[in-house]
């Protein structure tokens, strides 16, 4: 065959009847950009067109995600989807998973179980003692493990995806049913996993280097020196008394507490659109993208920010002192400039961040918080950008900083 032709039958799946058009879809699915709900969903709905009598139909999804442990969808005939739950890494696991069918087969390491429910006299899981209720007749669960290769996890911590479907026809599901299932289940399975892996990188990318930064490295931008310059507000944290405190605390308590001011600091500077691009140890790096002319306008959501951020703290400290916990105070400096953004580190390893002369003076201008007795210092190029908030902060002189030729005047919290 001559490999120039326009045939396209070698090139993708090409389906001969209504079950094969039910398993290229999912094959096309797989490399789309949509979410695992809406391909639950539509496949349900796909199998009932196929007359698959698909009473309900149940997927969990294992999730790499700081707050999300695994994601819970539930869909029923003539309903649609009933349940969207999202279960917390915190969420205390109740008697219901322990009865369940489900804990029983990770526990186990049993991949597939199946259970005629009008067939049994005696079911061995609660769960299928309701389902029989409702009248279904017959109920399997199918497990795809993801590879995904979790560490430290409980044992019945499923790294993948949880299936399990339900039939209400008198006699369970058929043989024609339960062929069209057995292809078409993995085929889901597989899916999801292509989806899920892409929005599992993603969200992994965007917990540690930030929603933006997340954004150029998935978009390709991964070539080393490959930097862009840009103008941007910077906003430089640090706590006070961390190092003291790091001598005498045990290592839990001193973690903990460090999560709890780190949360103080950066969800504000999240809610205002900034792009957080370190955590240095008890210190924090930001930045404010300066675009369309909007210098002043950020400048001052800076200083709101700043304002924001040592609330924060302050009432964080006032829980912890009726706590009778140590605490610690936050210092802050603003500064504006022009920096280089983008990839830097070994051929093997990279950084994507902010480097330059602005991002040097910034941390030299906190490191004066405590010499000028203030927990706020804005430099004076950032007063300058918006003098409508000079009456928010006051002249502190000209300051040498290390490193740097010229002194710089500052600005200080009155």
């Amino acid at each position: 065959m001559d490999i120039t032709t326009t045939d396209n039958r070698c090139g993708q799946f090409l389906a001969e009847n209504p079950e094969e058009e039910l398993f290229s879809w999912l094959i096309d699915a797989g490399m789309t950009g949509t979410t695992v709900r809406d391909l639950f969903t539509a496949f349900c709905e796909r199998l009932a067109e196929l007359d698959v009598t698909l009473k309900r139909g149940n997927i969990a999804l294992s999730a790499i995600h700081p707050q999300v442990s695994a994601f819970m969808y539930t869909w029923r005939r003539g309903e649609g989807l009933v349940t969207n739950t999202n279960f917390l890494h915190s969420d205390v696991p109740g008697e219901g998973w322990f009865s369940s069918p489900f804990f029983f087969m990770l526990s186990n390491k049993i991949s597939f179980l199946h259970r005629p429910l009008e067939k049994l006299e005696t079911l061995d899981f609660p769960i299928l003692v309701e389902f029989r209720a409702e009248n279904m007749t017959d109920w399997f669960c199918q497990i795809f493990d993801f590879g995904w290769g979790f560490e430290n996890q409980r044992m019945e911590h499923s790294a993948g995806l949880i299936t399990s479907w339900a039939s209400d026809r008198p006699g369970g599901f058929t043989d024609r049913e339960f062929k069209i299932l057995s292809r078409a289940i993995p085929l889901f399975g597989l899916a999801a996993k292509s989806i899920a892996s892409f929005r599992t990188a993603r969200t992994v990318l965007e917990t540690y280097i930030g929603k933006e930064t997340a954004r150029k490295v998935l978009s390709g931008q991964v070539l080393r020196g490959s930097v862009d310059s840009i103008n941007a507000v910077l906003v430089y944290a640090d706590l006070r008394g961390f190092t003291r405190l790091s001598d005498s605390l045990h290592q839990g308590d001193l973690v903990e507490m460090l999560d709890q001011y780190l949360d103080q600091m950066a969800s504000p500077i999240e809610r205002a659109g900034g792009e957080i691009l370190k955590f240095m140890g008890d210190g924090m790096l930001a930045t404010f993208e300066l675009t369309n002319g909007n210098t002043r306008e950020l400048c001052e959501l800076a200083l709101d920010t700043a304002d924001e951020m040592k609330a924060g703290v302050e009432a964080l400290n006032r829980q912890r002192e009726e706590a009778g916990q140590p605490t610690m105070s936050l210092d802050i400096a603003l500064h504006i400039g022009e920096v280089m953004y983008g990839n830097v580190g070994s051929e093997t390893r990279l950084d994507f961040t902010v480097i330059g002369p602005a991002v040097n003076e910034v941390s030299r201008i906190e490191a004066l918080c405590d010499i000028l007795d203030t927990d706020l210092i804005a430099s004076g190029d950032l007063m300058k950008a918006a003098p409508h908030c000079a009456s928010r902060l006051q002249s502190c002189g000209f300051h040498e900083l290390r490193g740097v030729s010229a002194p710089l005047e500052l600005f200080c919290r009155r």
